[in-house]
């Protein structure tokens, strides 16, 4: 287990202050298999529930938090992934955890790391949050859509006194998300997985070359508003961004709810500290009808116009998935948020008794491509601790090299 030298010490202060009056102590965990098999068409012997066409992992967590003092709240959690031997049979690689691994030697073993370990302390309208910990604002947050999800070593500081508002402020040391596909979004660069390897932890702007990780060594400063105003219903949040030497960002949106109807725009850019890369922008708008069981919405984005090499608007600490509207499984926010992208994406959503159906269309015209994209997702609860999620994906890709690809993704969780 790889624990970083800005988390160990949260973690030995949590152990010692459990021996003393700690109360409201929760444990909590989980088991998760996650299952993706994938179909190309005219690709040769590329059929579905073949091991060359399938990735999957298991992954399990356990979790505790307690009271430790007054005000003062503490969590730890740790997850381990493994391969259960698949890979020698039913999946040619894991779909997590899998990148900055050294050797093949020690790729598929067993991988365990913690997660989660913070001190929480509300004071008045002030809270802070401080070790490592998931986070949830637009540009930078955890994706839980994996096997594993990421994490941060970071410092955030949350004050209300402002009426319907509520400012942040928040410093991240490092963090251990990777799933970039380009070189130009300013951290961990070409490899498919939402977590590294033994859950390491690096700086911003650090790259991987297939075999090793060259730590960039940047940190992140965020700034952010969130304004609940008098009038009902009405939501805004304004972010800032300074990823320290790379790159500053901002993030602003405004969603209006009301008798079933939903309303929202987005706005968000990146200016790089590179001058050979071209800044970047993206508008998203929303609209939506929700009545009993039954929801509907329509959104679209666009995206401002750059050179080769242009910066992608996503996640900063993976550039894989995006809080922008029109994103969907495959064609996410490394594909939303690029240069010179219109992108509309129509859902209709039933709660059936026990399952819920989802389905949706998003096309997606870049530069020199178009790509269409359908989804349909399934997810029913079984009892009281299980969940069943099943996904299917067909794309369409209008290109140099035109392409179909289907995909079906089930997963299986169980929580204790």
């Amino acid at each position: 287990m790889r624990i970083s030298k800005t988390t160990a010490p949260f973690l030995a202060l949590l152990l010692a202050a459990s021996a003393y009056g700690v109360e409201n102590v929760k444990v909590s965990g989980g088991a998760k298999y996650w299952y993706q098999t994938t179909a190309v068409e005219n690709a040769s012997n590329n059929d579905m529930f073949q091991q060359k066409t399938s990735v999957g992992v298991a992954a399990v967590e356990l979790g505790v938090s307690a009271d430790l003092y007054d005000g003062l709240k503490g969590k730890a959690s740790v997850i381990g992934v493994d391969s259960l031997g698949l890979e020698q049979s039913f999946v040619k690689d894991i779909s997590s955890a899998g990148a900055g691994w050294e050797s093949d030697n020690g790729y598929y073993r067993t991988q365990i790391w913690v997660s989660e370990a913070n001190l929480d302390y509300k004071i008045s309208n002030t809270s802070v949050i401080v070790g490592r910990q998931a986070l949830n604002t637009p540009l930078l947050f955890t994706e839980r859509w994996n096997a594993s999800y990421n994490t941060f070593d970071a410092a955030v500081v949350m004050n209300s006194d402002i009426p319907y508002t509520t400012l942040v402020a928040g410093y991240v040391h490092q963090h251990n998300g990777g799933a970039v596909r380009g070189a130009n979004n300013n951290t961990l660069t070409n490899f498919p997985s939402t977590t590294m390897h033994n859950g390491s932890y690096y700086g911003f702007g650090s790259t991987y070359n297939g075999t090793s990780v060259t730590d960039g060594d940047k940190r992140v400063y965020a700034f952010g508003a969130i304004i609940k105003p008098p009038v009902e219903n009405l939501a805004v949040n304004l972010w800032y961004y300074n990823v320290n030497s790379l790159f500053t960002a901002y993030w602003a949106d405004a969603e209006y709810k009301k008798s079933g109807l939903f309303f929202g725009i987005q706005n968000a850019g990146i200016n790089l500290t590179n001058s050979s890369v071209d800044d970047a922008m993206v508008t998203a708008a929303k609209v939506g009808y929700s009545a009993g069981k039954f929801s509907a919405d329509v959104s679209l984005s666009t995206t401002a116009t750059g050179e080769t090499g242009t910066a992608t608007i996503a996640n900063a600490a993976t550039g894989d998935k995006s809080k922008v509207y029109t994103q969907s499984v495959f064609q996410d926010g490394a594909f939303v948020g690029a240069r010179n992208t219109d992108a509309v994406r129509a859902a209709a959503s039933y709660q059936f008794e026990g399952l819920k159906l989802t389905a949706s269309l998003q096309n997606i015209d870049q530069t020199s491509s178009e790509g269409t994209e359908f989804d349909l997702i399934a997810s029913a609860k079984v009892g009281k601790y299980v969940n069943l999620t099943g996904i299917y994906v067909h794309q369409d890709i209008d290109a140099a090299t035109d392409k179909k690809v289907d995909a079906i993704r089930l997963i299986a969780a169980v929580k204790f």
